[in-house]
């Protein structure tokens, strides 16, 4: 078995990334845009999970600056 590097970042990190706020990934986690898992209560993301968010919101909402 192949031990991967699983690393998974807070709302606040994933807020940092993507240069929005907190409030904003709480938004798009409720209308169902960005997957993430609930550990003691609080939201996780994997580098997956935040990659697909980032896809499909590049094809959908802005395919206008999508490189192709």
């Amino acid at each position: 078995m192949i031990k991967e590097d699983i690393t998974h970042y807070t709302i606040n990190e994933v807020a940092i990334s993507l240069r929005v706020t907190p409030r904003t990934i709480y938004t798009y986690i409720s209308i169902g845009k960005l997957k993430g898992v609930k550990i003691a209560n609080k939201w996780r993301f994997s580098k997956k999970q935040i990659d697909d968010f980032l896809k499909q919101l590049s094809e959908v909402e802005y395919p206008r600056y999508v490189k192709k």
